[in-house]
C-alpha cells in the first residue's frame, strides 16, 4: 500500500539521464532515501529541454521506477533547474536606520534584504534563490539577529541565483502535464551541496562541482552562505565529441571508449599502448587507437572546464577559504584520474562526492550521479521545515507574469 506520510521528491531533468529521488524527513530533520528511479534522457540538450514529448516520456519512466521502489504515489515534487541561462552573483542591499534612538529593528533588516533583491535582471530572467550571506550594521558583521543594536545603516549581503523564466516554466509545464504539481524549482548546484556536504564541510568552506552530460554546475558554500555559483554548458558529451573529432570516430564508439578506457590524466602507462575499437559495428573495419592520444584529448577538455570554475572562484580569493576542499559529483566524477587533475588545477584536497548524512541504501548513496536528485529532495525538506508557507506558484517564480 502507498505510504500515507508526506514524502519529498526531487526530479533532475538532465542531458544524459532523468533521475527522480523519493525520501522523507523525521521530526529531527534527518533525511531517508526511499527510492530512486532513472531513465535515459532523449529530449534534453545542455541541460535544457528541446523535445517536450520525448522528455515527458522519460520523466514518466523515471518517476514510475522511483514510485515502485518507494511504494508511494508522487503528487508533487521539487524540480531541478540548470542550463547556461542560470547565473549567480553577489549583491548588497542597504537601509538607513530611521528611528530617533538609532535602534535597529527587524523591519530595518527586512528592508535591507528587500533592497538587496531589488536588482536589474535581463528582461526575460527571474530570481530562483536569494540566499543570505551576512548582515552588517555600520559596516560591522553582526549575529543572526541585529535587532536592538545601535546603528545608522543596515547592510544585507546576499547571493542571487536567477535564470530564464520561460525555460524554467517549460520544465514546470512538462511535469504538470503528468498531473504532478511543482512545489518549487531548485538550482541543481545548490541541491548538490545539500546532498554531498556535511555541516563540517560547509563551515570549513567547500567547492562542489557537478559534471554532467551536457552541463557543469558549481557552488562554493561557506557556513549557510553561498559565496559563488554558476553553470557552464560543458559536460561529458563534449568530451565524447572531442574524442570523436580527434580520433575520427563515430560518436557512439567515442562514448564507449571514454567509459571503458578513458582517463583525465596522461600517465606513463598509456605510452605506446593501443586499444581496439569495434568500428565493424557501424560497417567500418576494426582498428586500434592510441591510448595516450585518447587520454590527452580527455585531459585537455576536462582541464579547460576545471580552470573555468577556478577562474570564477578567483574573485574574493574563495579558493583560499576552501578548507574542506573540492567535491566532484555527477557522472563524469567517475572518470579515472579526474581527482588527480582537479588537485593540479585547484591545489586543494579533492574528494569524489557521495551522499552523506542521509539514510538509505548505501550502494545507491555512493553513486555521485544520483546526488543532484537526492539533493533536490533534501532541499525540499529544508525549505518546508525552515520556511513554512503556502505552496509555490507561478506568481512566486515569475512576478512579471502577474
Amino acid at each position: 500500500m502507498p505510504k500515507e506520510s508526506p514524502i519529498l521528491v526531487g526530479l533532475e531533468i538532465g542531458t544524459s539521464k532523468i533521475c527522480a529521488a523519493i525520501g522523507e524527513e523525521n521530526e529531527r530533520g534527518e533525511f531517508t532515501l526511499l527510492g530512486i528511479g532513472q531513465a535515459r534522457s532523449h529530449g534534453v540538450r545542455k541541460g535544457e529541454i528541446i523535445d517536450q514529448a520525448r522528455a515527458q516520456e522519460d520523466v514518466r519512466a523515471a518517476l514510475g521506477n522511483a514510485e515502485e521502489q518507494a511504494q508511494v504515489t508522487v503528487r508533487n515534487l521539487f524540480l531541478g533547474v540548470t542550463g547556461r541561462h542560470v547565473e549567480g552573483f553577489n549583491n548588497v542591499g542597504m537601509h538607513p536606520v530611521a528611528s530617533d534612538d538609532r535602534l535597529v529593528t527587524a523591519q530595518d533588516v527586512a528592508d535591507a534584504a528587500d533592497n538587496a533583491k531589488a536588482i536589474t535582471l535581463p528582461a526575460e530572467h527571474t530570481i530562483l534563490h536569494t540566499i543570505r550571506q551576512r548582515i552588517c550594521v555600520d559596516g560591522v558583521e553582526v549575529a543572526d539577529n541585529p535587532a536592538g543594536r545601535l546603528g545608522r545603516k543596515v547592510e544585507a549581503h546576499v547571493h542571487v541565483i536567477h535564470g530564464n523564466a520561460l525555460r524554467i516554466q517549460n520544465s514546470m509545464r512538462l511535469v504538470q502535464s503528468l498531473s504532478i504539481e511543482v512545489n518549487q524549482p531548485v538550482f541543481n548546484g545548490l541541491a548538490d551541496a545539500q546532498a554531498v556536504l556535511t555541516p563540517e564541510d560547509k563551515e570549513n568552506g567547500a567547492l562542489v562541482i557537478d559534471i554532467g552530460g551536457g552541463s557543469t554546475e558549481f557552488v562554493f558554500q561557506q557556513g549557510q552562505a553561498i559565496r559563488q555559483s554558476g553553470v557552464f554548458a560543458i559536460g561529458g558529451d563534449h568530451v565524447s565529441n572531442d574524442i570523436a573529432l580527434g580520433l575520427k570516430l563515430n560518436i557512439g564508439v567515442a562514448e564507449r571508449l571514454k567509459i571503458r578506457h578513458g582517463s583525465a590524466v596522461v600517465g606513463a602507462e598509456s605510452h605506446g599502448r593501443t586499444v581496439p575499437i569495434g568500428d565493424n559495428e557501424v560497417g567500418l573495419p576494426p582498428r586500434e587507437v592510441s591510448l595516450e592520444q585518447l587520454h590527452r584529448i580527455m585531459s585537455v577538455r576536462l582541464q579547460e572546464l576545471l580552470e573555468l570554475v577556478a577562474e570564477r572562484c578567483a574573485d574574493g580569493c574563495l579558493l583560499d577559504e576552501a578548507r574542506a576542499g573540492v567535491f566532484l559529483s555527477g557522472g563524469c566524477s567517475l572518470i579515472p584520474g579526474i581527482d588527480t587533475l582537479a588537485k593540479r588545477v585547484f591545489r586543494l584536497p579533492v574528494t569524489r562526492a557521495t551522499c552523506r548524512n542521509i539514510a538509505g541504501n548505501s550502494a545507491t548513496l555512493a553513486h555521485p550521479e544520483f546526488a543532484t536528485a537526492i539533493g533536490i529532495a533534501r532541499y525540499g525538506g529544508m525549505r518546508l521545515r525552515n520556511r513554512p508557507r503556502p505552496r509555490f506558484s507561478f506568481r512566486d517564480v515569475f512576478p512579471f507574469f502577474r
